[in-house]
């Protein structure tokens, strides 16, 4: 499986399945997309690395969401995300050490 094999099936529905549920391979609504780009276990810089290599695949208005247990990330993810014109929709803690993040590509 390449790198982009993991995230280029856009979700269903506005909302994310559980961790772990398969991912539906249909449109979400209207012209953008949601994506998921699993890079739970990667130590940091590659949530990042990863990260923009996949949002450079996206059009504009998709939303990249990265699920990450990096703490690094947590800092450097939405940094490059402002610095590079991309809106962070959603942030939030999914465990003691893992978080999901929803970047909107600009």
């Amino acid at each position: 499986m390449s790198l982009f094999d993991r995230f280029r099936k856009p979700l269903v529905d506005a909302d994310l399945p559980e961790r772990g549920a398969p991912t539906p391979a249909a449109v979400a609504t209207g012209t953008a997309r949601r994506y998921r780009l699993d890079t739970l276990g990667q130590v940091c810089p590659f949530p990042l690395v990863e990260a923009k290599q996949a949002i450079g695949g996206l059009a504009a208005g998709d939303e990249l969401v990265i699920d990450f247990d990096c703490t690094q990330a947590t800092d450097s993810i939405p940094n490059w995300a402002a610095a590079n014109g991309h809106e962070v929709t959603h942030f939030e803690a999914t465990g003691d050490a893992a978080w999901t993040i929803t970047v909107r590509k600009g």
